[in-house]
C-alpha cells in the first residue's frame, strides 16, 4: 500500500505520526511525508533563512520514512488562498495513496485545521483519512491505538533533528502523551500508543482491513473474596 503522512509544518509528522508511519514502513508499505507550510513563522527571526533550516531538519528528521516533498505554502497562511487547494490536491494526486494520515478538523493550531479540512475537501470519497491525536489531546476523541513502544526511540531521534524548535519540550511532550494515550488501553508501564480516529463515510465505513492491528485492551481484574471477577 502507498500511505502519505500529511503534516501542516516540518516538525509535525515526527511529532504526531511518526509511530504509526514506521509501523507501516516496517510492514513493508510504502511511506510518503509530505510538508505543506514552510514553517518560516517557526521561530525567531523568520522568514527564509529559518525555513531553509526546517526543510534540512525535516529531511534529515524523516530519513528513515522518505524523502519528504515541500508544499511550500507560506506558514500561518494555509487555506486563505484557493490555491491551496490546488496545490494539495495536485501533490497528492501524484502519489494516489491508499491512505492518508494528517490533523484533526479539531486541531488547537489553525494551519493545523485548515489542512485537515482541505485534505477532507480535495480528496473527497476516494481517499480514506485517518486523523491524528492533538498536543495533549485536547479536543480529540480517539478510535484507534496503535503501540509505538518499538519506535520510540526512532521517534525521539526524529524530533531532536529540529533543533531550531527546542525539540527536548516535544520529547518530553510526546512521551507523556503518548504514555497516557497506552493507560487509556490498561497497557503495562513503559508502554507508549499514538492515537488516531477515523470518521466513517461513503465508502469507507470500514478501514480496519489497511490498519495495523491496534492496541490490545488488557482487561481489568476486579477483586471479590473468593478471588477474580
Amino acid at each position: 500500500m502507498k500511505i502519505l503522512a500529511l503534516g501542516a509544518h516540518p516538525d509535525d509528522i515526527e511529532i504526531f505520526m511518526f509511530g504509526l508511519a514506521s509501523i507501516y514502513k516496517k510492514e513493508g508499505n510504502e511511506v510518503y511525508t509530505m510538508i505543506a507550510t514552510d514553517g518560516s513563522k517557526g521561530g525567531y527571526p523568520g522568514g527564509k533563512i529559518l525555513s531553509q533550516k526546517r526543510k534540512k531538519e525535516a529531511i534529515a528528521g524523516l530519513k528513515k520514512l522518505s524523502k519528504p516533498t515541500f508544499l511550500n505554502i507560506p506558514d500561518g497562511e494555509l487555506g486563505e488562498d484557493p490555491k491551496h487547494n490546488k496545490i494539495i490536491k495536485e501533490n497528492i494526486l501524484n502519489i494516489m495513496p491508499d491512505l492518508i494520515i494528517t490533523h484533526s478538523q479539531n486541531d488547537y493550531h489553525s494551519d493545523h485545521r485548515s489542512l485537515s479540512l482541505l485534505t477532507s475537501r480535495v480528496v473527497s470519497h476516494y481517499v480514506p483519512i485517518l486523523y491524528c491525536d492533538t498536543m495533549m489531546g485536547v479536543n480529540f476523541d480517539p478510535t484507534f491505538y496503535f503501540d509505538i513502544t518499538d519506535f520510540c526511540l526512532l521517534k525521539e531521534e526524529a524530533i531532536l533533528k529540529h533543533k531550531t524548535q527546542d525539540p527536548k519540550r516535544f520529547v518530553d511532550l510526546f512521551k507523556l502523551m503518548n504514555a497516557y494515550r497506552a493507560a487509556q488501553c490498561n497497557a503495562p508501564k513503559g508502554r507508549y500508543a499514538e492515537a488516531f480516529a477515523f470518521k466513517p463515510s461513503f465508502p469507507f465505513s470500514d478501514i480496519r482491513d489497511i490498519l495495523p492491528q491496534s492496541l490490545k485492551l488488557k482487561p481489568f481484574h476486579i477483586h471479590n473474596q473468593n478471588g477474580f471477577l
